[in-house]
């Protein structure tokens, strides 16, 4: 089994690296500081678990979330975050994580928590029925993909390499740019990802 954890607090990631490997001592852990390595790594690997913590520099773990799915690749992902709550909890529902938990948990807890995220199961069990925050009206402006987009423009991303992190041609890249610029009434990426802000189409 194959674990990526993702934050970058390195001795806290370290710490968690040293305590799984005593719970789960088949298991191979790679650590990433950043979203980006994380995501480049994910090319050519599909690992069975994604621990993610939310608050990162550059892309933060619900950017992240809605950026994976866009791989194809199904994996399920458990939020490990110190800054939890109902707002939090429902953003990451909506997209796409399968389980959270507070830093602070105990090693019990966090056995279970990647046993059953890794089993297909919620954790907690609540969690499968937690509502989402998402504005349904302001949420279909934009595709998925459109979305994926605008998150990694945020980030700073250039067009081509977005296209590289989403396995798309940069002409592709450029449609849908044009696409969101008509649709949200703008014309820069400074307009574009503040109009979506305020849409609560992207994280503050």
């Amino acid at each position: 089994m194959n674990i990526y954890l993702i934050d970058d607090h390195q001795m806290f990631s370290e710490a968690m690296r040293t305590v799984i490997s005593g719970l789960f001592p088949q298991v191979h852990i790679n650590v990433f500081g950043d979203g980006r390595s994380a995501l480049s790594h994910l090319k050519a690997h599909t690992p069975d678990l994604i621990i993610l913590d939310l608050e990162m520099a550059g892309l933060s773990g619900t950017d992240l979330l809605h950026i994976l799915p866009q791989h194809g690749k199904d994996i399920p992902v458990l939020v490990c975050s110190g800054n939890l709550n109902s707002r939090s909890i429902s953003r990451i529902r909506h997209a796409g994580a399968r389980g959270y938990m507070s830093k602070s948990e105990s090693l019990e807890e966090l056995k279970s928590a990647i046993t059953r995220v890794i089993a297909g199961d919620y954790y907690p069990e609540s969690f499968s029925n937690v509502g989402t925050t998402e504005n349904s009206e302001s949420s279909s402006l934009l595709s998925n993909r459109q979305r994926a987009i605008l998150t990694l423009m945020k980030s700073g991303m250039s067009n081509s390499e977005m296209a590289d992190t989403l396995y798309l041609s940069p002409n592709t890249i450029k449609t849908h740019i044009r696409l969101m610029y008509n649709t949200l009434d703008v014309t820069s990426r400074i307009e574009c990802i503040n109009k979506a802000e305020t849409l609560g189409l992207l994280d503050r």
